[in-house]
């Protein structure tokens, strides 16, 4: 179950980032990160509410430090979603899986094997061949903000670890997670004054991205939580790679971005990264090596 939970995850956040770049032609960064936040927050709250379960969580402070990460990671992602073709954006936000081997690898002390080593070293190639488009243009700051973002979610996703095993629900962690989404974005429109989706051109179309890139975000986010609180922190990490293939077909289908040859390589590495990374953790399963 916990592969499928992220499959799952993998469609839904597929599916956001193709709402996000639509939604972008016509609203600010700051409305999008408001409604990825609000749409769920107030369906959640109502849910629970209705359910008379509590809001407050005996484990805030966990929420806090995985909130920071998270947060700062979706602010970076989006941007980049916006500036960049959809798929080289997720291509460099879901390199966190190859952050998230090297902290276990160096931080927490988790050896690897040559077979995990060596998915590493081919998963950063993948990384330096996706970046090859822009390293002389000027899109190269946007593509080291994406990959900034890939490396500060590899953070939030090991604490979504601690929450699970923490025993803490999944929809609380969405719901206080979406609504520091929500007040950052309320700060960020009220400082820049920025609010533009009411004044802007097909207001119908960018309200429904929105609302749309809002539930499918929620909805992945549970998926992920349930993932990654459920069993080995770095096989959900490795099928988090599918979200690549996903926006990939929504780029060419919908956007009509064709990658580059250097860019279908570097999908195609960080893709058999995560293949490895997974095939290596079955290993560990069979061996009892944790």
């Amino acid at each position: 179950m916990q592969a499928l939970w992220m499959l799952m995850a993998c469609l839904c956040f597929g599916t956001m980032g193709l709402m996000v770049k639509l939604a972008g032609t016509h609203a600010s960064l700051g409305e999008i990160v408001l409604f990825r936040g609000a749409v769920p927050a107030i369906a959640i709250t109502g849910w629970a509410l209705l359910q008379g379960l509590s809001l407050k969580s005996p484990v805030a402070y966990l929420h806090l430090k995985r909130n920071v990460a998270g947060i700062i990671a979706m602010w970076c992602g989006f941007y980049a979603t916006t500036q960049l073709p959809l798929a080289t954006a997720t291509t460099l936000m879901y390199t966190s899986p190859l952050f998230i081997a090297l902290i276990l690898w160096l931080w927490y002390g988790q050896s690897r094997n040559r077979l995990e080593q060596f998915a590493i070293a081919i998963g950063f190639s993948g990384v330096i061949a996706v970046l090859q488009p822009v390293f002389y243009g000027d899109q190269m700051p946007t593509a080291l903000i994406g990959l900034g973002a890939g490396a500060v979610s590899a953070v939030a996703y090991m604490q979504l670890k601690s929450l699970g095993q923490a025993r803490e629900p999944e929809w609380r962690t969405v719901l206080y997670f979406a609504g520091t989404a929500t007040v950052t974005s309320l700060v960020y429109i009220l400082g820049f004054g920025e609010f533009e989706v009411f004044k802007a051109p097909h207001t119908d179309w960018t309200l429904l991205w929105l609302v749309a890139l809002g539930f499918f975000g929620g909805a992945g986010n549970l998926a992920l939580t349930r993932s990654f609180g459920s069993g080995s922190t770095w096989l959900s990490a490795a099928l988090q790679y599918c979200t690549i293939l996903v926006s990939t077909f929504f780029g060419i289908v919908v956007l009509g971005d064709i990658p580059t040859s250097t860019t279908w390589w570097g999908v195609l590495l960080i893709v058999t990264c995560g293949a490895m990374s997974s095939y290596a953790t079955h290993l560990r399963k069979l061996t009892g090596d944790q």
